[in-house]
């Protein structure tokens, strides 16, 4: 029992284990039964009951796809619920599953040959919210080698907090607060490998220095956590490019972003980044997380001025 849930009240820890049984009930039901009947209602009360976030979808597609014709973008948020949806489903179906269920879902094609490249050393895996987000339990078994950190955000509940560590746990994983993520590096970097996964599409604190990238049509700050680990301590860097099969089964690869030795540029290992997202949104857009509010910050009067 971690200490988070030694501190749990009682009420608290009697609800945390009543939605862990919830949810590993929900993850051994038919495949059928959690994706496409508990699916289509995830995704009919999400996209036609509730309408969740539709003016914040529709509003970065249009900023981001301004050739798209509106009927398109209609197409695209309908598509983009779905998706919603069936990550949710995911999540849930990972409950306390077995190792060989999750590499059945989840298929890395160039798992080996990134394993044999990286050859026991620290690596930076740099994903997004597009697709299987939660992936990270996945990727924890392919590389035995390293403990696998999952940088996570805290939820402010405490149950549901606990209850998204017991989720995301597997084998070889460690949960670290994205706040700790630099501090929690340098304080193991000589006891253990470590792999550390990234979710680096968020919205990253404002600050003078912040540096702009174009991205979908927009000047978009992202965070630089991951390059300033790499370029300080010569780490490889990949990016996780998922594609979906079917509802539920993904196939994965690792392109090299950085080989963690060659000179480079500050800011060039995030471009490249940002580039290999991109490139994964304009083929499949459905598959981003368009529900958050990613341009919330104002870029600096001289990048407005120009033309992207």
């Amino acid at each position: 029992m971690s200490n988070t849930t030694t501190q749990l009240t009682l009420w608290q820890r009697l609800s945390l284990e009543m939605l862990w049984i919830l949810c590993r009930g929900f993850a051994l039901l038919p495949h059928f039964v959690r994706h496409h009947i508990f699916g289509t209602l995830c995704t009919f009360i999400l996209r036609d009951l509730i309408h969740y976030r539709r003016g914040v979808i529709m509003d970065n597609l249009r900023r981001s796809f301004p050739d798209k014709s509106e009927a398109e973008l209609n197409r695209i948020c309908r598509a983009t619920y779905a998706n919603l949806s069936e990550q949710i489903i995911n999540t849930i179906s990972k409950s306390g599953v077995s190792e060989k269920t999750l590499l059945h879902r989840m298929v890395i094609t160039n798992a080996e040959a990134t394993r044999q490249a990286i050859n026991g050393r620290s690596a930076i895996l740099l994903t997004a919210h597009y697709g299987p987000w939660e992936a990270g339990s996945t990727v924890s078994l392919v590389f035995p080698e390293q403990t696998v950190v999952a940088v996570y955000h805290k939820i402010t509940s405490p149950v549901m907090d606990e209850l998204m560590k017991r989720i995301r746990m597997h084998r070889n994983v460690e949960l670290v607060d994205m706040k700790r993520t630099m501090r929690h590096f340098i304080d193991n970097r000589d006891k253990r490998p470590m792999a550390l996964g990234l979710i680096a599409d968020q919205n990253p604190v404002l600050r003078a220095n912040m540096r702009w990238y174009r991205f979908l049509h927009q000047w978009t700050a992202f965070f630089e956590g991951g390059e300033t680990l790499a370029m300080k301590y010569h780490l490889p860097v990949y990016y996780f490019s998922p594609r979906r099969i079917s509802a539920g089964h993904y196939e994965a690869s690792f392109s090299l972003i950085y080989d963690g030795d060659s000179p480079i540029a500050p800011g060039e290992i995030t471009e490249r980044y940002v580039r290999l997202l991109e490139n994964d949104i304009n083929a499949h857009p459905e598959m981003w997380m368009w529900s958050h509010r990613r341009w919330k910050h104002t870029p600096p009067a001289e990048l407005q001025a120009q033309k992207i």
